[in-house]
């Protein structure tokens, strides 16, 4: 109706109704919720211009004027090193997010996959935790970096106690099919923890993480839990430690589980702990 409403007032303007009707026309759906009620900002930062659609139903933020083709890369050299990034002698975020998902699922024998590393090294780290049996790498790329490796786009029988997905989310491309792709990929009693910034609702011309290389998606809190529900999974927002630092306080790690007995053992862990555990912030070598 908004949409007619819209249209008829843009037909009393002939000069600029044929080009914003046909806006009206081509907005695509919202890739979380598909609703067609969205507005469109542009906004210039160091020289480029970017595109950004904000779903008006759930909240989604798009950015897709910042994609990157990572079938490109042939090494993971060229990604930035970071605290939160393991190497040999460095335990990044990945494995503190792998040590509190071990803990909350409280068993042993856990097959675990790091989805989207980068050039981490802290699934070596992952290994030696004592509930975990295996680990393997998965993304959508093979880069090399470890023989055990699965590359999900193919499809795989293996299924998973453990997922971790860190700084992996906001570069979804199509939130509706990854997602769930993702979720697929954990057993029963699964647990997959995602770390990502969290959209709250302001202008979107002041969140620098939005226009991070490759970040196209930006998800609200109604966004996650129309993602949840969908696929019929339980979700929970936690607040890092290093969101109370340098990170800036719009850092969460996301949970989701099809587990009941999980979302318990979730709320027991932060009965006991202020904070999730995250990287040490001091300079890496």
């Amino acid at each position: 109706m908004v949409a007619l409403q819209r249209v008829s007032q843009l037909v009393r303007h002939p000069r600029q109704g044929a080009s914003a009707v046909a806006r009206i026309v081509r907005t695509p759906p919202c890739l979380v919720c598909g609703s067609k009620r969205s507005r469109t900002q542009v906004v210039e930062r160091k020289k480029r211009s970017y595109e950004i659609r904000v779903c008006r139903r759930c909240q989604y933020v798009s950015n897709f004027t910042n994609t990157v083709d990572y079938t490109a890369f042939e090494s993971v050299e060229s990604f930035r090193l970071s605290p939160r990034v393991g190497t040999a002698e460095h335990q990044g975020r990945e494995f503190h997010m792998a040590e509190m998902g071990a803990e909350i699922l409280q068993r042993s024998g856990l097959k675990v996959m790091v989805f989207g590393a980068g050039r981490s090294l802290d699934y070596q780290h992952i290994g030696k935790l004592p509930a975990v049996d295996r680990v393997v790498m998965s993304d959508v790329v093979d880069l090399g970096i470890d023989a055990d490796f699965v590359n999900i786009t193919e499809g795989t029988s293996q299924r998973f106690d453990l997922i971790i997905a860190c700084e992996v989310v906001e570069h979804f491309t199509d939130p509706r099919a990854e997602f769930p792709r993702l979720f697929k990929l954990l057993t029963k009693n699964g647990l997959l923890v995602c770390s990502t910034n969290i959209y709250d609702g302001r202008n979107v011309k002041n969140h620098r993480y939005l226009y991070s290389r490759g970040h196209t998606s930006y998800y609200s809190p109604q966004a996650i839990e129309v993602i949840a529900r969908r696929s019929g999974m339980h979700h929970d927002f936690r607040v890092p430690a290093i969101a109370t630092g340098s990170a800036g306080p719009r850092k969460r790690y996301v949970l989701f589980t099809r587990s009941r007995g999980n979302v318990r053992r979730i709320v027991d862990y932060f009965g006991r702990h202020a904070y999730a555990p995250s990287e040490d912030v001091g300079p890496t070598e």
